[in-house]
């Protein structure tokens, strides 16, 4: 998984985000979101939205990489942390 879209499809999997609740976090059409989830192009601006409302993923949608020290993480880490 290098992708960004493939880390957005992986958070909205594990966090169990809706397309009708992106919509109104975000005003971005739901319809984009599904786009995006059937691996359509991300905008910038779309992952900028995604960051507000998700912002302890920021490094690890951009990069793949976690930075637990700054409270960086990716979802896979918040699962295994609340599974304690």
């Amino acid at each position: 998984m290098n992708e960004i879209i493939d880390r957005f499809i992986q958070l909205v999997e594990l966090e169990h985000i809706k397309m009708p609740w992106l919509e109104r976090q975000t005003g971005i059409k739901q319809d984009r979101w599904h786009s995006i989830k059937k691996r359509k192009v991300m905008r910038t601006s779309e992952l900028e939205a995604m960051y507000k409302i998700c912002p302890e993923y920021q490094i690890w949608l951009a990069t793949g990489f976690e930075v637990p020290e700054l409270g960086q993480i990716s979802p896979m880490t918040k699962d295994k942390q609340t599974k304690k």
